[in-house]
Protein backbone atom coordinates (compact mmCIF):
# COMPACT_ATOMS: atom_id res chain seq x y z
CA UNK A 1 0.00 0.00 0.00
CA UNK A 2 1.13 3.52 -0.85
CA UNK A 3 -0.17 6.07 1.64
CA UNK A 4 0.18 9.68 2.62
CA UNK A 5 -0.87 10.86 6.08
CA UNK A 6 -1.42 14.36 7.48
CA UNK A 7 0.13 15.88 4.37
CA UNK A 8 0.69 19.62 4.49
CA UNK A 9 2.41 21.64 1.77
CA UNK A 10 2.53 25.41 1.56
CA UNK A 11 3.63 27.72 -1.23
CA UNK A 12 4.21 30.99 0.60
CA UNK A 13 0.90 31.38 2.48
CA UNK A 14 -1.18 29.14 0.21
CA UNK A 15 -1.90 25.57 1.31
CA UNK A 16 -1.53 23.17 -1.65
CA UNK A 17 -2.14 20.21 0.67
CA UNK A 18 -4.03 20.72 3.91
CA UNK A 19 -3.85 17.78 6.31
CA UNK A 20 -4.56 15.33 3.51
CA UNK A 21 -4.74 11.57 4.03
CA UNK A 22 -4.92 8.98 1.24
CA UNK A 23 -4.06 5.32 0.66
CA UNK A 24 -3.68 3.48 -2.64
CA UNK A 25 -3.87 -0.31 -2.60
CA UNK A 26 -2.83 -2.99 -5.06
CA UNK A 27 -4.74 -3.24 -8.33
CA UNK A 28 -6.68 0.02 -8.01
CA UNK A 29 -7.36 2.38 -10.92
CA UNK A 30 -8.21 5.70 -9.30
CA UNK A 31 -9.37 8.91 -10.97
CA UNK A 32 -8.28 12.14 -9.28
CA UNK A 33 -10.38 15.20 -10.08
CA UNK A 34 -10.45 18.82 -8.96
CA UNK A 35 -10.27 22.33 -10.31
CA UNK A 36 -6.91 23.87 -11.26
CA UNK A 37 -5.04 24.67 -8.06
CA UNK A 38 -6.85 22.03 -6.01
CA UNK A 39 -3.52 20.32 -5.20
CA UNK A 40 -3.61 17.32 -7.55
CA UNK A 41 -0.12 17.73 -9.01
CA UNK A 42 1.37 18.51 -5.60
CA UNK A 43 -0.20 15.33 -4.22
CA UNK A 44 1.22 13.18 -7.03
CA UNK A 45 4.68 14.71 -6.63
CA UNK A 46 4.55 14.19 -2.85
CA UNK A 47 3.63 10.53 -3.31
CA UNK A 48 6.63 9.99 -5.59
CA UNK A 49 9.07 11.86 -3.36
CA UNK A 50 9.44 14.76 -5.82
CA UNK A 51 7.92 17.28 -3.46
CA UNK A 52 8.95 17.84 0.15
CA UNK A 53 6.18 18.24 2.73
CA UNK A 54 5.81 20.84 5.45
CA UNK A 55 4.01 18.23 7.53
CA UNK A 56 2.94 14.60 7.39
CA UNK A 57 4.67 11.69 5.66
CA UNK A 58 4.51 9.20 2.80
CA UNK A 59 4.84 5.45 3.41
CA UNK A 60 5.17 2.44 1.14
CA UNK A 61 4.09 -0.88 2.64
CA UNK A 62 4.19 0.68 6.09
CA UNK A 63 7.74 2.05 5.85
CA UNK A 64 8.72 5.69 5.20
CA UNK A 65 9.39 6.42 1.54
CA UNK A 66 13.11 5.94 0.87
CA UNK A 67 15.39 6.18 -2.21
CA UNK A 68 15.38 2.40 -2.63
CA UNK A 69 11.58 2.58 -3.00
CA UNK A 70 11.61 4.91 -6.00
CA UNK A 71 11.87 2.16 -8.64
CA UNK A 72 8.44 0.97 -7.48
CA UNK A 73 6.92 4.36 -8.35
CA UNK A 74 6.44 5.93 -11.78
CA UNK A 75 5.44 9.57 -12.32
CA UNK A 76 4.05 10.24 -15.80
CA UNK A 77 3.46 13.89 -16.64
CA UNK A 78 2.67 16.08 -19.61
CA UNK A 79 5.63 18.23 -18.50
CA UNK A 80 7.92 15.49 -19.85
CA UNK A 81 10.77 13.57 -18.23
CA UNK A 82 12.50 12.53 -21.46
CA UNK A 83 15.93 13.70 -22.64
CA UNK A 84 15.63 16.16 -25.55
CA UNK A 85 18.73 14.95 -27.42
CA UNK A 86 17.92 11.23 -27.23
CA UNK A 87 15.78 9.23 -29.66
CA UNK A 88 13.02 6.90 -28.45
CA UNK A 89 15.32 3.86 -28.84
CA UNK A 90 18.08 5.71 -26.95
CA UNK A 91 15.66 6.12 -24.05
CA UNK A 92 15.00 2.38 -24.00
CA UNK A 93 18.72 1.62 -23.84
CA UNK A 94 19.31 4.25 -21.15
CA UNK A 95 16.48 3.21 -18.84
CA UNK A 96 17.08 -0.48 -19.52
CA UNK A 97 20.64 -0.09 -18.32
CA UNK A 98 19.80 2.13 -15.36
CA UNK A 99 16.67 0.46 -13.93
CA UNK A 100 16.69 -3.22 -13.06
CA UNK A 101 12.88 -3.35 -13.24
CA UNK A 102 12.62 -1.63 -16.64
CA UNK A 103 10.50 -3.71 -19.04
CA UNK A 104 12.31 -3.55 -22.35
CA UNK A 105 9.74 -5.73 -24.13
CA UNK A 106 6.84 -3.54 -23.00
CA UNK A 107 8.71 -0.41 -24.08
CA UNK A 108 9.48 -1.89 -27.52
CA UNK A 109 5.84 -2.88 -28.01
CA UNK A 110 4.67 0.62 -27.14
CA UNK A 111 7.15 2.26 -29.52
CA UNK A 112 5.94 -0.06 -32.27
CA UNK A 113 2.29 0.71 -31.52
CA UNK A 114 2.85 4.47 -31.49
CA UNK A 115 5.08 4.27 -34.58
CA UNK A 116 7.36 6.96 -33.18
CA UNK A 117 10.02 8.19 -35.62
CA UNK A 118 13.68 7.82 -34.67
CA UNK A 119 14.14 11.53 -34.10
CA UNK A 120 15.60 13.25 -31.09
CA UNK A 121 12.86 13.97 -28.57
CA UNK A 122 13.04 17.74 -29.04
CA UNK A 123 12.15 17.26 -32.73
CA UNK A 124 9.01 15.22 -31.98
CA UNK A 125 5.57 16.82 -31.97
CA UNK A 126 3.80 17.51 -28.67
CA UNK A 127 1.61 14.44 -29.11
CA UNK A 128 4.61 12.24 -29.97
CA UNK A 129 6.50 13.47 -26.90
CA UNK A 130 3.52 12.57 -24.72
CA UNK A 131 3.46 9.09 -26.26
CA UNK A 132 7.17 8.73 -25.49
CA UNK A 133 6.59 9.90 -21.92
CA UNK A 134 3.78 7.36 -21.57
CA UNK A 135 5.91 4.53 -23.02
CA UNK A 136 8.79 5.29 -20.64
CA UNK A 137 6.56 5.65 -17.59
CA UNK A 138 4.53 2.51 -18.21
CA UNK A 139 7.71 0.46 -18.78
CA UNK A 140 9.54 1.32 -15.57
CA UNK A 141 8.43 -1.87 -13.84
CA UNK A 142 6.69 0.13 -11.13
CA UNK A 143 3.96 -1.04 -8.78
CA UNK A 144 2.31 2.39 -8.62
CA UNK A 145 1.78 4.73 -11.58
CA UNK A 146 1.06 8.36 -10.69
CA UNK A 147 -0.16 10.06 -13.86
CA UNK A 148 -0.68 13.81 -14.19
CA UNK A 149 -2.79 15.20 -17.05
CA UNK A 150 -1.70 12.64 -19.67
CA UNK A 151 -4.16 13.97 -22.26
CA UNK A 152 -2.75 17.49 -22.51
CA UNK A 153 -2.30 18.52 -26.13
CA UNK A 154 -3.30 15.23 -27.77
CA UNK A 155 -6.30 14.29 -29.89
CA UNK A 156 -9.37 12.37 -28.69
CA UNK A 157 -8.50 9.13 -30.50
CA UNK A 158 -5.00 9.05 -29.03
CA UNK A 159 -6.44 9.76 -25.58
CA UNK A 160 -8.68 6.73 -25.92
CA UNK A 161 -5.72 4.63 -27.15
CA UNK A 162 -3.68 5.62 -24.08
CA UNK A 163 -6.43 4.50 -21.72
CA UNK A 164 -6.97 1.19 -23.50
CA UNK A 165 -3.23 0.52 -23.57
CA UNK A 166 -2.83 1.37 -19.90
CA UNK A 167 -5.60 -1.02 -18.87
CA UNK A 168 -4.28 -3.78 -21.16
CA UNK A 169 -0.71 -3.45 -19.88
CA UNK A 170 -1.48 -3.32 -16.17
CA UNK A 171 -0.74 -6.42 -14.14
CA UNK A 172 -2.95 -7.41 -11.17
CA UNK A 173 -0.56 -5.92 -8.59
CA UNK A 174 -0.07 -2.61 -10.43
CA UNK A 175 -2.08 0.46 -9.40
CA UNK A 176 -2.83 3.79 -11.07
CA UNK A 177 -3.71 7.22 -9.70
CA UNK A 178 -4.53 9.47 -12.65
CA UNK A 179 -5.24 13.20 -12.36
CA UNK A 180 -7.16 14.69 -15.27
CA UNK A 181 -9.83 17.19 -16.22
CA UNK A 182 -11.04 14.84 -18.98
CA UNK A 183 -13.76 13.10 -16.97
CA UNK A 184 -15.41 11.35 -19.90
CA UNK A 185 -12.11 9.83 -21.05
CA UNK A 186 -11.65 7.69 -17.93
CA UNK A 187 -15.19 7.32 -16.60
CA UNK A 188 -15.51 3.73 -17.82
CA UNK A 189 -12.01 2.67 -16.74
CA UNK A 190 -11.57 3.72 -13.11
CA UNK A 191 -12.54 1.68 -10.05
CA UNK A 192 -12.47 4.58 -7.59
CA UNK A 193 -13.04 8.32 -7.64
CA UNK A 194 -11.27 10.97 -5.55
CA UNK A 195 -12.23 14.64 -5.67
CA UNK A 196 -9.94 17.38 -4.31
CA UNK A 197 -10.68 20.99 -3.42
CA UNK A 198 -8.35 23.54 -1.78
CA UNK A 199 -5.79 20.92 -0.80
CA UNK A 200 -8.29 18.54 0.77
CA UNK A 201 -10.13 15.41 -0.35
CA UNK A 202 -13.84 16.16 -0.38
CA UNK A 203 -14.99 12.84 -1.89
CA UNK A 204 -13.52 9.33 -2.05
CA UNK A 205 -15.87 6.67 -3.40
CA UNK A 206 -15.68 3.38 -5.28
CA UNK A 207 -17.30 3.36 -8.70
CA UNK A 208 -19.35 0.40 -7.52
CA UNK A 209 -20.85 2.54 -4.75
CA UNK A 210 -21.51 5.39 -7.21
CA UNK A 211 -23.20 3.11 -9.75
CA UNK A 212 -26.43 3.16 -7.76
CA UNK A 213 -26.75 6.93 -8.03
CA UNK A 214 -28.96 8.33 -10.74
CA UNK A 215 -26.28 10.65 -12.15
CA UNK A 216 -23.15 10.44 -14.26
CA UNK A 217 -19.64 11.09 -12.99
CA UNK A 218 -19.72 14.74 -14.04
CA UNK A 219 -22.99 15.21 -12.20
CA UNK A 220 -21.60 13.65 -9.03
CA UNK A 221 -18.43 15.77 -9.11
CA UNK A 222 -20.50 18.91 -9.75
CA UNK A 223 -22.68 18.09 -6.77
CA UNK A 224 -19.87 17.49 -4.28
CA UNK A 225 -18.16 20.61 -5.59
CA UNK A 226 -21.42 22.56 -5.09
CA UNK A 227 -21.08 23.81 -8.65
CA UNK A 228 -23.72 26.36 -9.60
CA UNK A 229 -24.24 26.13 -13.36
CA UNK A 230 -26.66 29.05 -13.31
CA UNK A 231 -24.01 31.43 -11.92
CA UNK A 232 -22.48 32.07 -15.36
CA UNK A 233 -25.93 32.42 -16.89
CA UNK A 234 -26.87 35.06 -14.33
CA UNK A 235 -23.61 36.91 -15.00
CA UNK A 236 -24.35 37.02 -18.73
CA UNK A 237 -27.94 38.13 -18.23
Amino acid sequence: MLEITGAAKYYKKTAALNGLRLSLGNGEIVGLFGESGAGKTTLLKALTGLCGLNGGYVALDGAPLAPESFERLSFITSEGSFFPNMTPRDHGEFYGGMLQRFKRDRFARLLEFFDLPEKKAHALSKGQRMKLEFAIGMSRGADYFLIDEPFFGIDALTRRDLMHLMIALLEPNESVLIATHQISEIETFITRLIVMKAGKIIADESIEALSGLNENLFGYISRVYEYDESRAMRFMA
